[in-house]
C-alpha cells in the first residue's frame, strides 16, 4: 500500500485545491459577473484564498467548499470574521455541527438576510443559482476532489432533526440481593429485593458550542440468553419534520453479536430486551486423563497446595458486554444548533449473585514420630449459592481446598521431623502440634450493581464479608536431647500464640475500590520460640546450660484473602514458616573451664504454602 509523507500529502492537497480553484474560477463569470470583472486575472486567486477559509473551518468536502466560496462573493472575503456577522462564525465554529449542515444553514440565513436587505444588489433567485451552479460544478469531472472524504452523501437541504431523545431500563423488580448480618457467632444471610434508582435519560438540549460532548455511559444488569428475558431497554427518538419518514430517525445497535439498525417509524419508539455475555466454561478432562503431579503432590514439604475454585471464586468480576448505540437524523434546524447524533455506551453486566460460607473446625493434634493412620478433622461445612441455588461442585471443591489445608500442615512437619533426624544435631527428637489454623467461619456475598447519576450510570462489583477466624492459634512442641563437648542435656523448645482474623468488610458504593478492602483481610503473626535446657546426669563433672545470646526463632506465618494469580476473583491462603533456630551453650568443665559454643537446630523452613479459591 502506498504511503505518502506528511509534506507530500499537504502537496498533494495544494494541487488538487488548485484545480478546484480553477473549475469554480470559470463559473463566476457566468454567476458573478460584476464580481469577475472587478477581480480581472485575480479570480483564481479570490477562489483559492476561500477554498483555505473553507479548510480551516473544516469544510472539506468539495462540494461544501464551493458552497462557502459563493458565500465569499456574496459578503466578500473572510465575511465571517467581520462585524454584523456573527451569526456565521457561531455556525462555524460549532463543532457538533457536521459539515453540510453548516453550510447549509449558512445558505439559508443568507437567503434570509439578502431578503432582508434590499440594497446589497443580490437578489435571492441569483444567489441560489450561484449556489446550485458551484456545487454542481465541484462535483463534477472537471474538479478533482482536493480531500479525502466521503463521497455520495445526501446533503442535508430539509430540516430534519430530533426534538429529544430519551433512553430508560425496563422495571427491575425481578432483582434480588443477598444480604449478611452477624447475631452471636452466626451469620444470618437472607435475599432481599433490590431498591434501584430509575434510569432514564433524556437530552433535549442541543449542546453548548466549543463543549466537548462524549457517549452517555449506561450500565445494566441482565442474564444471558438462555435464561429468557428480564431486563428491557426503552429508546425514543422524538421528531418534529424529518426529510424522509422511512429513513429518519435512524437508531444503530453495534456489539459483539452483531449489528441492528432501526429507521423511520420503527425507530421512534424501540423496545430491546439485553442480555449480558454467556460465560464460556472450559469442558471438563476425561475421566482417566494423565495430569502432571505438582510439587504438593509428589509430598515435597513445604510445596504450594492449590485448590481452584473454578465456579464460584470469591469476588469475581467477570467483563461486561458493550453494546453502542447511535441515533441520527441530518441533525439539520432551519436555525439554532441541532440536538445531532446522539451516541449512548450500554455495558451489560451479569445480573447473578453469589453467597460462599464456610464453618471449619480445627485439626487435632499431631505427634512425630507416629505409627498408624493420623486421625484428620472433619470437612468444613460449606455453602455456595447462586441467585438461591445451590451449587454442589464448588461444595465440593472448597471442602477439598481446606481439607488439604491440614494435609499439607502433616507433610511439612513431617518435612521439619525427617530433617532434625537426618542432621542428627538434635538427638532423639520428638514433634507436638495443635495446629487449629483457619477454623471459624466466613461468608462472602457479591454481584454487580449500577451507580447512577443524572448524567448516566457506571458498573461496580458489591460486596460484603463477615469473618471470624482464628488464622493460627499452634501450640507446638518440640524436644530432644543435645550433647555438646562431653555434656548431655534434654532441650524443650515450645512456641505458643493466637492470631486472629476478624473482618467486616461492605462495598456498596465504586468508591474506594474493592481491592482496597479485601486486601486488608489479612493477618501477620510471629509466635516465637521458648527454650528449656535441663541437663542430664554424667559420669564427668562438665555441665551444659544456656547462655545468653541464643535466637531460638519463631513460628511464623500470614492468612487472609489474595487475588487468585489468574486474576479471576480472590483465594483464602495461609503460609506458615520457622525461622532459623540457633542455641547459646555454656559448658563448665573442671578442667578446661567455661566454654562457650553455638548449635544451629534448624535453617529456615516452609511449613505450608496453602490456598483455595
Amino acid at each position: 500500500m502506498l504511503r505518502l509523507s506528511a509534506e507530500q500529502h499537504d502537496w498533494l492537497l495544494h494541487l488538487q485545491r488548485e484545480r478546484l480553484a480553477r473549475a469554480l474560477a470559470r463559473v463566476l463569470k457566468t454567476q458573478w459577473p460584476v464580481l469577475a470583472a472587478k477581480l480581472g486575472d485575480r479570480q483564481e486567486a479570490f477562489v483559492d484564498a476561500a477554498l483555505q477559509q473553507a479548510q480551516r473551518h473544516g469544510l472539506l468536502e468539495p462540494a461544501h467548499a464551493a458552497r462557502y466560496v459563493n458565500l465569499w462573493c456574496v459578503w466578500g472575503p473572510a465575511f465571517d470574521d467581520k462585524p454584523g456577522f456573527e451569526w456565521a462564525a457561531e455556525i462555524l465554529r460549532d463543532e457538533h455541527r457536521p459539515p453540510g449542515v453548516k453550510v447549509q444553514q449558512l445558505a439559508l440565513r443568507s437567503r434570509d438576510e439578502l431578503d432582508q436587505r434590499p440594497n446589497t444588489g443580490v437578489k435571492p433567485e441569483q444567489f441560489d443559482a450561484a449556489d446550485a451552479t458551484l456545487e454542481t460544478m465541484a462535483s463534477g469531472p472537471d474538479a478533482a476532489p482536493w480531500i479525502e472524504g466521503l463521497p455520495g452523501l445526501p446533503q442535508p437541504r430539509q430540516v430534519c432533526d430530533m426534538t429529544a431523545f430519551d433512553i430508560a431500563l425496563g422495571e427491575q423488580g425481578w432483582r434480588q440481593e443477598y444480604r449478611l448480618a452477624l447475631s452471636g457467632g452466626a451469620v444470618l444471610v437472607n435475599r432481599a429485593p433490590v431498591v434501584t434508582e430509575p434510569q432514564r435519560y433524556r437530552t433535549d438540549t442541543p449542546p453548548v458550542p466549543g463543549a466537548e460532548v462524549a457517549a452517555r455511559q449506561v450500565a445494566a444488569l441482565a442474564y444471558p440468553a438462555s435464561q429468557g428475558h428480564k431486563a428491557w431497554l426503552h429508546l425514543r427518538c422524538a421528531v418534529d419534520t424529518v426529510c424522509d419518514a422511512q429513513v429518519h430517525p435512524r437508531v444503530e445497535f453495534k456489539s459483539d453479536a452483531g449489528g441492528q439498525v432501526f429507521a423511520g417509524m420503527q425507530a421512534r419508539l424501540i423496545k430491546a430486551p439485553l442480555h449480558c455475555a454467556q460465560e464460556f466454561i472450559p469442558p471438563k478432562a476425561p475421566a482417566g486423563a494423565a495430569v502432571a503431579p505438582t510439587a504438593a503432590a509428589q509430598g515435597q514439604p513445604g510445596a504450594p497446595v492449590a485448590t481452584p475454585v473454578t465456579e464460584g471464586a470469591l469476588c469475581r468480576e467477570r467483563p461486561p458486554r458493550y453494546v453502542q448505540i447511535t441515533a441520527c437524523t441530518c441533525g439539520l434546524r432551519r436555525a439554532g444548533a441541532p440536538l445531532g447524533t446522539q451516541e449512548v455506551v450500554l455495558s451489560i453486566l451479569p445480573a447473578e449473585q453469589w453467597f460462599t460460607e464456610f464453618r471449619a473446625l480445627p485439626q487435632p493434634t499431631w505427634q512425630w514420630p507416629h505409627q498408624g493412620a493420623r486421625e484428620t478433622a472433619p470437612p468444613p461445612m460449606v455453602r455456595v449459592e447462586r441467585d438461591g441455588q445451590p451449587l454442589v461442585q464448588a461444595v465440593a471443591a472448597w471442602q477439598q481446598g481446606f481439607t488439604r489445608l491440614g494435609e499439607a500442615f502433616v507433610n511439612g512437619m513431617d518435612g521439619w521431623w525427617q530433617q532434625l533426624a537426618r542432621d542428627e544435631v538434635l538427638l532423639v527428637p520428638r514433634l507436638e502440634a495443635v495446629p487449629q489454623l483457619m477454623h471459624g467461619l466466613a461468608a462472602v456475598t457479591w454481584g454487580a450493581r449500577e451507580a447512577v447519576t443524572p448524567q448516566g450510570s457506571s458498573g461496580f462489583l458489591r460486596a460484603q464479608l463477615i469473618a471470624r477466624l482464628v488464622a493460627c492459634a499452634t501450640e507446638l512442641t518440640v524436644t530432644g536431647e543435645l550433647r555438646q563437648a562431653g555434656t548431655h542435656a534434654r532441650v524443650q523448645l515450645q512456641s505458643r500464640g493466637r492470631a486472629v482474623l476478624e473482618a467486616d468488610v461492605l462495598r456498596d458504593q465504586p468508591e474506594p475500590a474493592l481491592a482496597d478492602g479485601l486486601m486488608a483481610v489479612k493477618v501477620a503473626w510471629s509466635h516465637p520460640f521458648e527454650v528449656s535446657l535441663d541437663a542430664l546426669a554424667h559420669p564427668g563433672l562438665s555441665t551444659v546450660s544456656e547462655a545468653p545470646g541464643s535466637k531460638p526463632g519463631a513460628l511464623v506465618g500470614e492468612a487472609g484473602l489474595r487475588p487468585r494469580p489468574d486474576g479471576q476473583g480472590w483465594q483464602w491462603f495461609l503460609k506458615l514458616a520457622l525461622e532459623p533456630c540457633i542455641l547459646s551453650l555454656k559448658v563448665w568443665d573442671p578442667l578446661r573451664g567455661e566454654q562457650t559454643a553455638q548449635r544451629a537446630l534448624w535453617p529456615a523452613i516452609t511449613l505450608v504454602d496453602w490456598s483455595a479459591g
